[in-house]
């Protein structure tokens, strides 16, 4: 099963109503959704379409990051609120057992996952007592590999163990892609039984790194993952070439789009995600940044979740 972690932005929520509408997730893929904003008109426009398609994700009820970073009740009253729900309650663990602890108990919550950093202690009583409780069922640990101790004791508990990995590598400014192009992107969709666990994590084509808003770009990158001939995930970069300044975004769309499309085409890649794609550079028109973004994140859920079915 793959966890993909996004942050309940507009666009990534599009990504994910579309692709439950296409009945491409369900089964195979579980977002985990850490809100950023206060507003959760969003979230419940998303939550209605993963209703009717009968798709589950995990809501983080304590975000680290955003507007209403930190343990509140805030979004455990959203999802006390919610009929048939199909948002599960997750929780970033950090010394902060006592709320888990409450909240758990205080709004009857069960199915739960714990989000957490690999320098935890296992044998912090807390720790063990927490994620030892029969109302948490999953374990979310980031880079479990640099803290062996931790791993080998999640591994004993018998609950869903997943793995979360910052696999994009950011540049520090749109245009050095220019020099990068194309790279090995991940191998955990086809390691991850193997090495232990029940299911896999990372950030999809997005940093890790939370950023508030955004300035006009120089340059305009399309990130396109695909499978090679080995099953690996490898990322393509497709970048404009006018970027001298921030003017006429919708030509360093095209430039971008001109090399994405030619790619395609030439590899006989296609989904939904793609055809998308496709059809704007087609059709000469540029539907924003946002849409841009959530083509990619679409089409990096589209390859992992055609691999997991038919695997």
């Amino acid at each position: 099963m793959y966890y993909p972690f996004l942050r309940a932005r507009q666009f990534e929520l599009i990504a994910l109503r579309e692709l439950a509408t296409e009945g491409a997730t369900q089964g195979v893929i579980i977002p985990v959704l850490e809100p950023v904003k206060e507003t959760h008109n969003n979230l419940t426009l998303a939550h209605k379409v993963f209703q009717d398609k009968n798709q589950t994700a995990y809501l983080i009820v304590n975000p680290t990051i955003g507007e209403l970073a930190g343990d509140s009740s805030f979004y455990l009253e959203y999802l006390n609120e919610l009929e048939n729900s199909k948002f599960i309650p997750a929780f970033h663990y950090r010394n902060n057992s006592e709320f888990i602890n409450q909240s758990i108990e205080s709004f009857g919550l069960s199915n739960c996952m714990i989000i957490c950093q690999n320098d935890v202690n296992p044998d912090d009583s807390e720790f063990k007592q927490l994620v030892a409780k029969a109302e948490v069922s999953s374990i979310n640990v980031n880079d479990p590999n640099r803290n062996r101790t931790l791993h080998r004791f999640i591994r004993g508990l018998n609950k869903n163990y997943i793995r979360l990995d910052d696999l994009f590598e950011k540049q520090a400014r749109n245009s050095d892609y220019l020099e990068i192009q194309e790279h090995r992107f991940s191998e955990e969709h086809i390691y991850y039984i193997e090495d232990g666990f029940n299911g896999f994590s990372d950030y999809t084509v997005l940093p890790s790194e939370y950023i508030d808003g955004g300035s006009t770009p120089r340059a305009v990158v399309i990130h396109l993952t695909y499978l090679n001939g080995e099953n690996q995930i490898w990322i393509r970069h497709f970048t404009s070439k006018t970027n001298d300044s921030i003017s006429n975004v919708q030509g360093k769309f095209a430039e971008a789009a001109a090399k994405a499309v030619a790619y395609c085409r030439q590899r006989d890649l296609n989904n939904s995600a793609i055809s998308e794609l496709v059809s704007y550079y087609d059709n000469e028109h540029y539907p924003g940044l946002g849409t841009v973004k959530k083509i990619s994140i679409k089409n990096h859920l589209l390859v992992i979740s055609q691999f997991l079915k038919n695997r």
